[in-house]
């Protein structure tokens, strides 16, 4: 049978774990959360796709087209600046986190779990598992080039961290009284990703698409082919999450060379560090 027809039984059967008949589905416009919203409604969901953006527009405006065509509902808002640096505190104060992106991720979640509450959705899907085990991100072509042999043990590492940090994002989404689930991350789903053969993730080092296999299910289920073979843009940035929080520290005087002089890699981490202790203070 067919690698792709093998991929989409799977992830329908992942699918079926899900008891909650009525979802929202964390989504970017991305061929991950695309398929996974497709996915959800062949198997007769009901569904609400839930898109938020940061000071930016794109992930917004690319959700919109993508769920008129799959003709999913979906809900959208943008975060002002205000907004989220009142949210950063809350945020901060109850996750506990070890890099900037997670941070990022973590905050960028948090706005999707208000905007699920506010429409009553209480059960919140997303895609997070299939960058980490169909080797999504850049660091695959360079460790293809380093060794490939290497790149199983990798995506088990990311994997794991993965699931880590989906811990630390349930303390966001039990604020608002929200089931929050990463189907691809299921132990299923995942001892059998790892067995997909690497021909079908990532062809060489050259590779800048990457995730073939997942882009031709996707397509062979309904995705838009404009959003299946999309490139990969991770969703600090398409949602515009690193910029607004990066204008927030230049808002507060925060710059690199003052960052550098405290002893910080840049002034996100010196902004962010600030914040954290006047919490610990107060």
């Amino acid at each position: 049978m067919r690698m792709d027809y093998v991929l989409q039984e799977k992830v329908y059967e992942t699918l079926t774990d899900v008891k909650a008949k009525d979802i929202g589905v964390a989504f970017s416009g991305g061929v991950d959360s695309a398929l996974l919203a497709k996915a959800c409604k062949d198997i007769g969901k009901n569904i609400k796709l839930l898109t938020i953006g940061f000071s930016s527009q794109k992930d917004i405006q690319n959700s919109i087209q993508c769920s008129k065509e799959m003709n999913i509902s979906l809900h959208h808002n943008t975060i002002s600046l205000q907004e989220l640096e009142n949210s950063l505190g809350t945020v901060l104060s109850r996750i506990n986190y070890k890099r900037i992106v997670q941070l990022e991720n973590s905050m960028g979640f948090y706005h999707v779990f208000k905007l699920a509450s506010t429409h009553k959705v209480f059960n919140v899907l997303s895609a997070n598992g299939i960058d980490e085990l169909f080797c999504g991100y850049h660091k695959y072509r360079s460790q293809y080039k380093k060794n490939k042999e290497a790149i199983p043990a990798l995506m088990k590492t990311l994997t794991e961290t993965a699931k880590k940090d989906k811990k630390e994002i349930d303390k966001l989404s039990s604020l608002y009284g929200i089931k929050y689930t990463c189907p691809f991350l299921s132990n299923s789903f995942v001892n059998f990703a790892l067995t997909v053969p690497l021909r079908f993730k990532i062809k060489d080092e050259k590779d800048t698409l990457r995730k073939h296999i997942v882009r031709e299910t996707a397509l062979r289920m309904g995705v838009p082919k404009l959003v299946a073979y999309k490139s990969k843009k991770a969703f600090q940035y398409s949602s515009g999450i690193h910029k607004a929080i990066m204008k927030l520290a230049q808002k507060k005087g925060f710059t690199k060379m003052k960052a550098k002089n405290a002893g910080y890699r840049g002034k996100i981490e010196a902004y962010i560090k600030v914040i954290a202790q006047d919490l610990i203070e107060t």
